[in-house]
């Protein structure tokens, strides 16, 4: 079971993403909206995957990812972005992020994402 938390400022920008999600997903961790919550979660909890908004309540997207690598690097990473993606590229080289997404995400975006981290946590377990 990938235990997912879904962060974001932004009322509802999950709804849509998480129902493309697969049912053997736990998603029961929630949508937390704050980077402090965040930090609080992935201190006593396993997270195997969160999924960062565009937007949070006491933070930017980015700082937060910032603080998570360096005390949770194993956790994997995405993140909700409009910047074009050699710039994202650019201001996120070494976080360990995993995949952009594009803004206002839907079922298929969550479905790219899970092909994505399979193929990626297929390679590291052959």
């Amino acid at each position: 079971m990938t235990r997912t938390l879904l962060v974001t400022g932004e009322s509802g920008e999950f709804e849509t993403f998480k129902s493309g999600l697969p049912k053997e997903w736990d998603t029961s961790l929630g949508t937390v909206s704050s980077s402090a919550k965040t930090l609080e979660i992935l201190k006593n909890e396993k997270v195997d995957v969160v999924v960062l908004g565009s937007k949070l309540d006491d933070d930017t997207s980015l700082v937060l990812m910032k603080k998570m690598m360096k005390t949770y690097p194993l956790v994997n990473c995405a993140m909700v972005s409009s910047l074009p993606h050699d710039e994202f590229h650019e201001v996120t080289e070494g976080y360990g992020l995993f995949m952009q997404i594009p803004e206002n995400p839907g079922v298929e975006e969550a479905t790219k994402m899970v092909a994505l981290l399979n193929s990626i946590l297929g390679l590291m377990n052959s």
